[in-house]
């Protein structure tokens, strides 16, 4: 904790769980990236698998919220493009 690499150290415990399919795990872990370094350079990225686990997680409201929010707050870049994939695919899919 402190360490200026605690951000992403955080990230990438998120990171783990997500493509260990462990979602709430994820969501808990890319949550804290979100809250505890808003100004750090993965807190887009954070933000945006906090969606992706909300979808996979099936809970449809809550990753629509948080993708709105990536759209938002982070204008111009990837985050941001790959956010409206997803709300476009949840539209197309009736779970917006």
């Amino acid at each position: 904790p402190g360490s200026e690499y605690s951000a992403n150290a955080q990230y990438w415990l998120g990171e783990a769980n997500y493509v260990s399919r462990r979602f709430d795990a994820a969501a808990q872990e890319f949550e804290k990236v979100v809250s505890l370094y808003p100004d750090s350079g993965k807190a887009s990225d954070a933000m945006l698998k906090l969606g992706f686990s909300f979808y996979e997680l099936q809970q449809w409201g809550r990753a629509s919220e948080v993708l709105k929010r990536v759209v938002e707050q982070y204008p111009g870049s990837t985050a941001r493009q790959l956010a409206d994939g997803r709300l476009q695919r949840m539209r197309m899919e009736g779970r917006q």
